[in-house]
């Protein structure tokens, strides 16, 4: 038995509550992954329990009004004692007379994690605990909240606010989730859970007193099975997507120097206003991905360098996430107040990889970056992006197109999560479409880096499709000197006549808001697999 839960057993008389006691014997069902459950409770006053999985117990909150979906609602959520893991399935009455009395629902249930790796013990010490839930009924980011206690002895417990953040699951104004009002484990009502009537709840923390040999495997195939979906629910809640100016120190350090045309350079501060602007679209695109930062600390006119890996003194600042045992870990941007927070760091540029979010290993986009040599127009581009645009299409994938802040452009298709895809597989299929394209056209197109066979032609680079390789997010700012941004765009905008030029930072946020560009990506990831056996069928 924990030995945090003698709160629990000391309130709890368990020759009269089904409650468990937390020294049954019974099995926890070991998971990748930490769990949650959230019980309504019609006690003395209706509310809905929230209990994190941490450690060996479940820490604890009553929510007196219920979880809400509207980031504008904090609710009251009051720190109970330590629950016992199993707990966790307890679904039925309380007798009367007994603590808690009353009758019980498992309403909610699923998995949960800290939205950085800070650890969350260490967090909720400290007064604040931001995390995802991937659940049946509750998703997306939330984060506990430590009211500062009032002055006196009668102080028992310690309150908290739960809020929802703003994200794709976010319902502002507009909050119906507790309408969903049926058991996530028996599908019971109440009302049928105090009269003891319909079937059991089906188990989620407990696996029973003995364990079969054959259960091991079993096991292990559904904890994969639970880790694959909380990846998944985790990616789909996508990041929160509000965020403030933060503070910064020289606001006024001029970062891009004055152009020609330009009375003055463009500073700190317009990076940091300019981040703000398009943050909840662009961290779309970077959430949850490892992403190298270009930092220019005196300006791009001056020395600029990459960071991949966390500096000292940056820990519980940027989120990190370990890929393999022989690197450090990486740097990964995970909500838009962290991205806004680059610009204090003096991030030019922003190199996300092209994975899953959260699944460095499984390619999430493929990126072809369409590259002009000396004298290439760039109506030249623009054909041969609509050209390979045509051309993935015939394989079924969906793409989207992005200036590069540069001369040239990426041709951008979304991919549907496959863990049995590799990267190997992602780079050689795209390095066929490439090579197919220079051999129809060798006079446009090469497939090959040297310069000295690019002139007059397009580079077809298929590199960005590996293991940890990058490439510049949309509508990340470029460290030139005209500050552009890699600009993503609508096909129509993709014709005769484009100016790349036009996007920079002082366009580009009111710009987006009126093409509304890629407003399609979300729903058009497609298989590569699919693809994959259709370059093969193909003729060449």
């Amino acid at each position: 038995m924990a030995p945090r839960l003698a709160d629990y057993r000391t309130k709890r008389h368990f020759e009269r509550t089904p409650e468990p006691s937390g020294a049954e014997g019974c099995v926890i069902a070991p998971s990748d992954h930490l769990r949650f459950v959230i019980q309504k409770h019609d006690a003395t006053r209706l509310h809905y329990d929230l209990r994190l999985e941490i450690g060996d117990v479940f820490k604890s909150w009553a929510v007196t009004r219920g979880p809400s979906l509207d980031p504008a609602e904090k609710r009251l959520a009051v720190e109970v004692e330590d629950h016992p893991l199993a707990y966790g399935d307890f679904e039925g009455t309380i007798p009367e007379g007994e603590y808690g009395g009353g009758t019980v629902m498992i309403w909610d249930r699923g998995f949960w994690a800290p939205e950085r790796d800070d650890d969350p013990a260490s967090s909720l010490a400290k007064g604040e605990l931001k995390f995802v839930l991937a659940g049946h009924k509750i998703r997306g980011s939330w984060v506990l909240v430590r009211i500062k206690p009032k002055s006196g002895p009668y102080q028992k417990r310690s309150n908290w606010l739960l809020i929802k953040h703003r994200d794709r699951w976010a319902t502002p104004k507009t909050d119906r989730v507790l309408e969903k009002d049926r058991s996530v484990a028996s599908g019971r009502t109440m009302t049928e859970i105090a009269k003891g009537k319909g079937r059991q709840p089906d188990a989620f923390m407990t696996m029973g007193g003995k364990l079969p040999v054959v259960v091991t495997n079993r096991n292990a195939q559904s904890t994969s099975r639970e880790q694959r979906r909380t990846t998944r629910v985790r990616r789909d809640a996508g990041p929160t997507t509000c965020a403030q100016i933060p503070k910064l120190s020289t606001p006024t350090r001029v970062l891009w120097p004055s152009s020609e045309g330009e009375n003055a350079g463009i500073t700190k501060r317009e990076l940091a206003d300019y981040l703000l602007a398009v943050a909840h679209w662009m961290i779309e695109h970077i959430y949850g991905r490892p992403t190298s930062l270009l930092r220019a600390p005196e300006g791009i006119s001056k020395e600029t360098f990459f960071q991949r890996h966390p500096l000292p003194g940056q820990a519980g600042k940027v989120s990190t996430v370990v890929v393999d045992r022989d690197h450090e870990p990486y740097l990964q941007i995970d909500d838009a107040q962290m991205l806004v927070s680059m610009a204090q760091l003096s991030v030019i540029e922003f190199h996300p990889w092209n994975c899953q979010p959260f699944q460095p290993h499984v390619p999430g986009r493929l990126i072809f970056d369409l590259d002009p040599g000396p004298e290439v127009p760039l109506d030249a581009v623009i054909e041969a992006a609509k050209e390979l645009r045509g051309r993935l299409g015939a394989l079924s994938l969906n793409s989207f197109c992005k200036t590069t802040g540069g001369k040239g452009l990426h041709v951008v298709a979304p991919l549907t999560p496959d863990e049995t895809i590799t990267w190997e597989q992602a780079k050689l299929f795209s390095q066929t479409v490439s090579a197919q394209m220079a051999a129809d056209s060798p006079a446009r197109f090469v497939t090959k880096m040297s310069k000295s066979v690019r002139t007059g032609k397009i580079y077809l680079d298929y590199l960005r499709n590996d293991f940890t390789a990058t490439a510049v997010a949309p509508l990340s700012p470029r460290a030139r000197p005209e500050a552009t941004v890699s600009m993503p765009l609508n096909w129509t905008q993709v014709r005769r006549g484009l100016d790349p030029k036009r996007f920079t930072i002082k366009s580009a946020a009111d710009l987006l808001k009126q093409a509304s560009p890629w407003s399609e990506y979300e729903d058009a990831s497609r298989s590569l697999k699919a693809a994959i056996q259709k370059l093969v069928k193909s003729p060449t």
